[in-house]
């Protein structure tokens, strides 16, 4: 069986591409295609070429022979930038590392015969074209917009727009809101705590403090159009008066200083420890984030200086979601002992890691013989040297002999052992590859923190993501690896 590679393209995020997934499946399963790897790309916008990486990616992993065939929906999916030049050097990339491109609804598209190449040319035209004609079309919108000195771009919460298409106008939808948040961070209470008491993320209500048309009553509106910006104002009806935004604003330029700069907590993008945000509460079964510092460097009965001494890391309680608050009812546990628990359970696992990969046949081999014939093709529809088309001819020959007497015994694909074990991943791996592992046994089999005689562990193989689950089932670590017991 064949091995290839499903790619999958949406320009917007309101778009999905299960309806693109399911075809490719469809189409590949029809030509005994076994789908190794996807490309999702979510929010990319093809005729801008931010696919590009992923289809260098796509070279890549043929040239080293991880699969052989590329799959569509159809062509512009792939690619759909103005300049041809653009689009046909990646096919030809493609086909010069011995793949094969198919696309479901262009069957002759990336074909190297006459008929091949004629639509394969038409299709990148066409699909130019189409990028064109949407910008054009766009622009028109757009301009309709600006004439009528009607809103375009994102607005922060408590905002909307509403009206007819061309025409809409932006509004406050809960000004006492919008003035009690302006009220809330000017008297320099946390952004946190606002975002607490109306669910909103902390960034979302500095954007809400940041909008300057809540006190100008104007919206500076904006679209680029074939690197031309075209500018204008929307007008609004004002939130609060210009005082209260300046001392609001005033405060958030003031925590913008070096020495309030994020040094950790929570969130931050590296974690003090792999344990962090891992395990639930064991009370309102919020997530447990490790807490750890200093002593308060005075004497909070007296007043008096102090030498800061390390606290004890200790697993308290950080609450759920945007609310990030701790339920109270939970007093934090020793963090050490815990971690220690967890880390010997992975680092002395001899259990091998698997991963989906070819345990017999040949059949790869005869893919190969093909991929090299498609690239020596490839090149000699390029070469203009006598000497090297002699030589590329006879190595044509060489190889069309050996496919026609070469006995297939066909491919077989498993879970097989990868020569790593858990151990040897846990060990060698940094925090992220540690925090995943974990992760990962957890959902399979459950992991949660439990008392026992007045001592805390883990209980591994009680509930987990799907309900009662056991520490015999598969743990899925992504990217193709797996263990099991």
């Amino acid at each position: 069986m064949a091995l290839g590679a499903g790619f999958v393209r949406v320009s917007t995020g309101s778009q999905d591409e299960a309806s693109q997934i399911k075809v490719v499946e469809v189409d590949a399963a029809e030509r005994g295609i076994t789908i190794v790897k996807w490309f999702r790309l979510h929010g990319y916008s093809a005729s801008h070429g931010t696919q590009e990486p992923a289809l260098r990616e796509v070279i890549a992993d043929i040239a080293r022979g991880d699969y052989s065939t590329l799959i569509v929906t159809e062509s512009s999916r792939l690619d759909r930038r103005e300049d041809l030049d653009a689009q046909a050097e990646i096919l030809l990339a493609i086909r010069s590392a011995g793949g094969d491109i198919v696309s479901v609804s262009e069957p002759q598209f990336g074909r190297t015969d006459f008929a091949g190449r004629i639509v394969t040319l038409v299709a990148q035209h066409a699909n130019a074209e189409k990028s064109k004609t949407v910008k054009r079309t766009t622009y028109r919108g757009i301009m309709m917009i600006r004439d009528n000195k009607a809103h375009h771009g994102a607005l922060p919460a408590f905002w909307a727009t509403e009206g007819v298409r061309y025409a809409k106008q932006a509004r406050c939808q809960d000004p006492a809101a919008v003035v009690d948040i302006y009220e809330r961070v000017a008297s320099a209470e946390s952004l946190s705590s606002v975002g607490r008491a109306y669910d909103l993320y902390p960034n979302s209500v500095k954007n809400v403090i940041r909008f300057a048309a809540n006190h100008t009553g104007v919206v500076e509106c904006s679209y680029t159009h074939e690197g031309q910006t075209e500018t204008w104002a929307h007008e609004v009806e004002p939130v609060v008066d210009s005082a209260l935004w300046w001392r609001a604003n005033k405060v958030l330029d003031a925590n913008m200083g070096e020495s309030r700069a994020n040094k950790g907590g929570r969130p931050v993008a590296s974690p003090a420890n792999w344990i962090s945000g891992i395990l639930d509460c064991p009370e309102c079964a919020g997530k447990l984030f490790l807490n750890a510092g200093l002593t308060p460097a005075k004497n909070s009965r007296t007043g008096k200086p102090r030498v800061p001494k390390p606290r004890t890391p200790k697993l308290r309680c950080g609450g759920h979601a945007k609310r990030r608050l701790s339920c109270g009812d939970f007093k934090g546990v020793e963090a050490q002992p815990v971690i220690d628990v967890v880390a010997g359970m992975f680092a002395s696992d001899t259990t091998d890691i698997l991963a989906f990969q070819r345990v017999a046949g040949n059949a790869h081999e005869l893919d190969e013989l093909h991929a090299g014939l498609r690239k020596i093709q490839a090149r000699l529809s390029a070469t203009e040297d006598d000497d090297e088309l002699d030589t590329l001819v006879a190595e044509r020959k060489a190889i069309k002999a050996r496919i026609e007497g070469f006995v297939i015994v066909p491919d077989q694909f498993d879970y097989a052992p990868t020569g790593q074990t858990v151990a040897q991943m846990w060990n060698a791996g940094d925090d992220t590859v540690k925090r995943g592992m974990v992760r990962a046994v957890k959902a399979s089999w459950g992991m949660v923190l439990a008392e026992h005689d007045g001592w805390w562990g883990i209980a591994v193989g009680t509930v987990g993501q799907n309900g009662p689950a056991g520490a015999m089932g598969i743990v899925d670590l992504g990217n193709g690896l797996c263990f099991r017991r």
